[in-house]
């Protein structure tokens, strides 16, 4: 697992509503490149109108995605450069991407998805700085957010401010315990990064029950295991 590199890339669609904002979030799984371990989009379901507070509600265990709802507004115009936008993340048109999402957040500065994904693309071509400025914006309308804390998260790793990005996981995770993707790369910043075997395996395990599909991660625990197996014996001999 030495010198693997991973990235959680975030998609965001939005589906206008009565007084607020259905973000769904699908996840995809970077090594160095494209692995085939997908999370499946979460739907959007119809919520009333009334809503109140920020909250992210997960489909049946987890397993799907996440419903993240918004109390804004994004009017048409925004959703249409929103979508074109994200499309251009996809393509890897991440200065077309730029132009777009900084439209979107002009004219609806209050929904976090735009912002977010401003950070992700801002990150892709060296705007590290930029890139944070984004996700503490997002983080300030939505403070438990947890897809701008894993995101976050990352680029605190990426800098090498590591108890930082455990931090950030761990607050993750204390709102929003099953969401997943923060679980892996909680275990992977303790494994190769903080040398604490023991809580990425209990990350890295959390993780793989929720996403049993995911074999790279199995792998690592088999590793985990070994290595703690092997630390055990070593540390009984006199």
């Amino acid at each position: 697992m030495q010198g693997m590199h991973i990235k959680m890339f975030r998609r965001f669609k939005t589906r206008p509503h009565v007084g607020f904002v259905v973000l769904v979030a699908a996840l995809a799984v970077f090594a160095g490149c494209v692995t085939d371990g997908k999370v499946k989009p979460a739907l959007v379901v119809q919520k009333p109108s009334m809503a109140k507070a920020h909250s992210v509600e997960r489909l049946e265990d987890g397993r799907e995605g996440f419903i993240i709802m918004e109390v804004s507004h994004m009017d048409e115009a925004s959703r249409r450069y929103f979508e074109r936008a994200v499309a251009m993340l996809n393509d890897k048109e991440y200065g077309q991407a730029i132009d777009l999402l900084e439209k979107v957040i002009e004219q609806s500065p209050g929904v976090t998805a735009p912002y977010i994904d401003m950070a992700i693309a801002c990150e892709q071509v060296g705007k590290l700085e930029q890139a944070e400025e984004h996700l503490k914006t997002a983080l300030r309308l939505f403070p438990e957010h947890p897809v701008a804390c894993n995101e976050y998260g990352l680029l605190y790793r990426k800098t090498g401010r590591f108890a930082e990005a455990r931090a950030i996981y761990e607050k993750a995770i204390a709102h929003f315990p099953d969401y997943y993707p923060v679980h892996r790369n909680l275990g992977i910043l303790c494994d190769l990064y903080l040398n604490d075997l023991a809580c990425a395996l209990e990350h890295y395990e959390m993780y793989s029950e929720a996403w049993p599909e995911d074999k790279q991660v199995k792998s690592w625990i088999a590793d985990l295991r070994a290595r703690l197996g092997r630390e055990k014996i070593m540390g009984s001999i006199p």
